[in-house]
């Protein structure tokens, strides 16, 4: 009995400990990354793709079918041939065709067939554009990456927030408790007015809607995140980060020049650009002759009977060598309408790689200013809450004093806390912006 209980509790413990997972922002994307499925199918093309260029391949390589026919005529074709065919000259009263039928009702076939493609311009082209193909599904398994981890960290950054801001708000909810408390046992004294009790209730009340609102978003913004990192959303999300631990260590306010032509995007559009390119070489390449061999050998057994697998059975083989070549003459000018629009279609891809990079370099400048924004942001909102925390512990103190009332008191921490809020806040955002900052320099 002691056993059953002892395993049974091993069991559960190792059930909680798999039901775990603590991460660092670092940790979590690397997670994110094996386990994301938007990543999984990122993978998943990028499969595809090489299948396809090995499936365009082998259009080139030589082609091999074995065949095995039987058939039976029910009855056997009758030719009329003309009456003197067979030599003599045919009488007034003869007729003028004899009717003959030839062929035997059993017709046994077995052949083997070679082809092999020599020469053919939309397929050497088309090989080139499976490789390009391959290499944009590369790209775009890239692309994805960095936008799994950018969205994982981004989800990361708002945990911390949501987590810090509602144990924040827990502290202060939980320190006006004790001072709702005070201020009844003063009024069950006779040393207060009610309204005072009531004032401080009002503002308790008001900062507990608060902390159930913060609370609710706490545990969204955790359930977001375990979806992005592909884990399940009974299990336990410990983070071994915080937003000043990430402030420190990942932040570097050095100001750096971009280039776009680094930016996976920027390269997506180049690529795109060239297997539209490509694809108007194949239309012009059509024009070209088709050359390919072929070859075939075949063996035939005949009879009244099916008599095929018989040891006794006779079999009339036969060999054929050839070589054929296709010339297109005229189209009805379909090809020529295909080539036109596949050239319109490759200016269209080389104005969409121009627009891409000049919206990568607006992009760069965009993400700086905001940058710069959210660290000067930063530095205020720092100097902010060491400012509103001062007054809150001051005024505090002088309300358990007697000589500020509960009015100023409640002013003066629901300043405290707005401001410890926006300096979370602040945090976040230099954290985000720092992040698009990074992106857009190519990192």
């Amino acid at each position: 009995m002691i056993k059953r209980i002892t395993l049974s509790v091993c069991i559960l413990l190792s059930f909680g400990l798999q039901a775990q997972h603590s991460f660092s922002v670092k940790e979590a994307q690397e997670y994110g990354l094996q386990n994301n499925r938007t990543i999984k199918n990122a993978v998943l093309e990028v499969g595809i793709a090489s299948k396809q260029m090995k499936e365009t391949i082998s259009i080139g390589l030589p082609q091999v079918n074995a065949e095995a026919q039987w058939q039976k005529f029910l009855t056997v074709p009758t030719t009329l041939v003309p009456a003197g065919a067979f030599g003599g000259e045919p009488t007034e009263n003869s007729p003028q065709y004899i009717e003959m039928q030839f062929g035997l009702p059993h017709t046994s076939t077995v052949s083997i067939t070679a082809s092999q493609l020599i020469f053919n311009g939309s397929y050497i082209v088309g090989l080139k554009a499976s490789k390009s193909f391959m290499e944009f599904a590369r790209m775009r398994k890239t692309l994805t990456e960095h936008q799994i981890s950018d969205s994982i960290a981004t989800a990361y950054y708002n945990v911390l927030l949501a987590r810090e801001n509602s144990d924040f708000l827990e502290s202060i909810v939980e320190a006006h408790k004790t001072i709702v408390n005070e201020v009844e046992a003063l009024y069950n004294a006779g040393f207060v007015e009610d309204i005072e009790v009531d004032r401080m209730a009002l503002v308790l009340s008001k900062m507990e809607m608060q902390y159930a609102n913060i609370y609710r978003r706490t545990e969204i913004s955790e359930a977001y995140l375990k979806l992005m990192l592909g884990i399940e959303l009974a299990e336990t999300l410990v983070l071994s980060d915080s937003l000043p631990k990430l402030l420190d260590s990942s932040i570097s306010f050095k100001l750096e020049e971009s280039n776009t032509k680094q930016r996976i995007e920027y390269q997506m559009a180049a690529m795109k650009a060239d297997l539209k390119e490509l694809d108007l070489r194949r239309y012009q390449t059509d024009k070209l002759p088709t050359i390919a061999a072929f070859g075939s050998i075949n063996t035939s057994s005949m009879g009244n009977d099916f008599t095929a697998f018989e040891s006794n059975s006779s079999w009339y083989p036969s060999q054929m060598v050839g070589l054929k070549i296709s010339i297109p003459i005229f189209d009805g000018l379909g090809g020529a309408a295909r080539i036109q629009k596949a050239r319109l279609v490759w200016e269209q891809a080389k104005n969409d790689k121009i627009q891409m990079q000049e919206n990568l370099a607006l992009a760069h400048l965009s993400a700086q200013s905001n940058f710069i924004n959210a660290s000067s942001d930063y530095t205020h909102q720092e100097h902010n809450l060491a400012l509103a925390k001062k007054i809150y512990e001051k005024t505090l103190a002088k309300y358990r004093e007697g000589l500020v009332s509960s009015l100023e008191l409640s002013q003066a921490g629901t300043e405290y806390l707005q401001t410890n809020t926006n300096f979370s806040k602040s945090i976040y955002h230099l954290l985000i912006t720092n992040l698009n900052y990074q992106r857009s320099l190519g990192k």
